[in-house]
């Protein structure tokens, strides 16, 4: 018998994580002990009247919950409902009910039943960011902007463009989030300890009451296996840093130098002392938000770094804190930039200006010399280059150079004798049409960045599919489980009260 336990390990060890599993797992933990005994009295295991007894007491108990405070004669969590059905059923019903059975093979199950509809729900997320995106490309498609390059005026592109990459981004987020489900959504169950039962139990029977796509096929592995909790942390840490970098350019939009973004007023502070200032608070606070969550999702994979490949207890308890507090941190982020971006406003005019003033548009001089007039493309660019180089010695804009001015560049230094033209000059310099020619796949131009809407569009919708037959299975094996674990408690009762008669 186990001595007197310490005081320190309880309140740091102990009561936390009892705490933490009753809060988050009891509903998976009583879920796992129906579809057990379901799948014992299937197989004859143990006989059907003692089965429907424990299934009785079992989803008396999951229906009225379980908030007892933490009694320090137990370990933990799985002792203490074991002591509340011992009560009710006695100590010898309650252990067949755990025949084939162990806390091993039961605390991975829960983590991954848990985890796996986080996983779903931050899809959902995403999906809801990604549809916003979406919105705002059908309605800037025609919006041209400056995009930059080594934080440099680059070339000109469109509003619509910028947030169809940061859309296809979020699309692999999606990917990863469904191939991360599809591999978190095998059921540990059966695996008992470490090496299985000498029992004749059912693992497919078992994975199926709880909405598992089946068993895992190693039993080592399956009380053992981390991988999917750090893999969750991988994936969302990705998300995040993408999101982190789309941040960053929206707080550049939103400063007073540039201008090229308002926020609403509900996502703004004002100072307690410049009456003028619009403080992006709502966007600092999401890029904030970001560090947090993704320090907690990275402490997940240390706690993980060299532990013994034995059962996930030795360390599950630890990560599930951790990961918990980076999911968290990750939903209100994705709800929060999704609320931001459907109520705040671009400005249209002042981003074209941007891309009208600088020396964005010059590739398009380049490309039509090279196109138009069969010059080298770097004897071309090269010939750019000195026209930018002496309006910027001149203190002008791409808009005070001239057709004439290539040409002689191209006879005095390259003895070339070329006849560009003011119309392709102006075409070459003016953003809109620099925009609407590059129509290849992928490119700027309104009717490709509409085929590319659709296209993400499409894939939305699939994944809308997809998380409509997940949460429905999620739902239906739930449902599906109380009303198994009642069918065989009611005949009974109804015997019951017939042999009373």
């Amino acid at each position: 018998m186990i001595g007197k336990r310490s005081e320190i390990y309880i309140n740091t060890v102990l009561e936390p994580t009892y705490n933490f599993t009753k809060d988050y797992f009891f509903k998976y933990i009583m879920e796992i002990n129906l579809a057990h005994v379901l799948m014992l009295k299937k197989q004859k295991i143990i006989k059907r009247e003692e089965a429907d007894t424990i299934l009785q007491a079992t989803y008396k108990v999951l229906e009225r919950g379980y908030n007892k405070k933490y009694n320090t004669n137990f370990e933990d969590l799985f002792f203490m409902l074991e002591d509340e059905l011992s009560s009710d059923i006695g100590d010898q019903l309650v252990g067949n009910m755990h025949i084939a059975f162990s806390r091993n093979d039961m605390d991975t199950t829960m983590f991954r039943m848990y985890w796996r509809e986080k996983i779903a729900k931050w899809i959902e997320n995403i999906n809801h960011l990604r549809f916003v995106i979406l919105t705002l490309a059908n309605e800037h498609k025609n919006t041209v902007i400056p995009a930059h390059t080594h934080n440099q005026q680059a070339q000109p592109t469109t509003l619509a463009h910028y947030f169809l990459a940061v859309e296809n981004n979020l699309q692999r987020d999606v990917q990863r989030g469904i191939s991360l489900y599809n591999r978190t959504n095998l059921c540990p169950m059966g695996a008992a300890a470490l090496t299985t039962t000498g029992f004749n139990i059912d693992r497919h029977d078992i994975s199926k009451r709880l909405g598992f796509d089946g068993p895992m096929s190693n039993s080592y592995d399956a009380i053992s296996a981390s991988d999917f909790m750090l893999e969750m942390a991988s994936v969302l840490s990705i998300s995040l840093s993408t999101l982190s970098r789309f941040i960053y350019d929206l707080m550049f939009m939103s400063t007073n130098e540039v201008n090229t973004l308002r926020l609403h007023d509900k996502h703004v502070q004002t100072s307690s002392i410049m009456p003028q200032k619009r403080n992006p608070s709502a966007l600092e606070h999401t890029r904030a938000s970001i560090s947090k969550a993704m320090a907690e999702l990275q402490s997940t994979i240390l706690l993980a770094h060299s532990v013994p490949l034995g059962d996930i207890v030795d360390i599950g308890d630890d990560i599930q804190p951790k990961l918990h507090n980076g999911v968290q941190h990750t939903e209100d982020i994705l709800s929060l930039l999704t609320e931001i971006l459907q109520d705040c406003t671009f400005n249209e005019e002042l981003l074209c200006d941007r891309a009208k003033n600088g020396f964005s548009t010059v590739t398009e001089i380049a490309d039509l010399l090279v196109r138009n007039h069969d010059v080298p493309f770097r004897t071309s660019h090269a010939i750019v280059s000195q026209l930018v180089k002496q309006l910027l010695q001149e203190d002008k804009n791409l808009s005070q150079g001239s057709a004439e001015r290539i040409n002689q560049f191209a006879k005095d230094d390259y003895n070339l004798s070329i006849s560009f033209s003011d119309q392709e000059y102006h075409q070459a310099t003016n953003p809109i049409d620099f925009v609407n020619v590059r129509d290849v796949l992928g490119g700027p131009a309104p009717v490709e960045i509409e085929r590319q809407r659709q296209k993400a569009l499409e894939d939305l919708s699939m994944t809308k599919t997809w998380l409509g037959t997940v949460f429905s299975k999620l739902e239906r094996y739930s449902s599906r489980l109380a009303q198994d674990a009642n069918v065989g408690t009611n005949e009974n009762q109804k015997k019951h009260k017939e042999s009373k008669e």
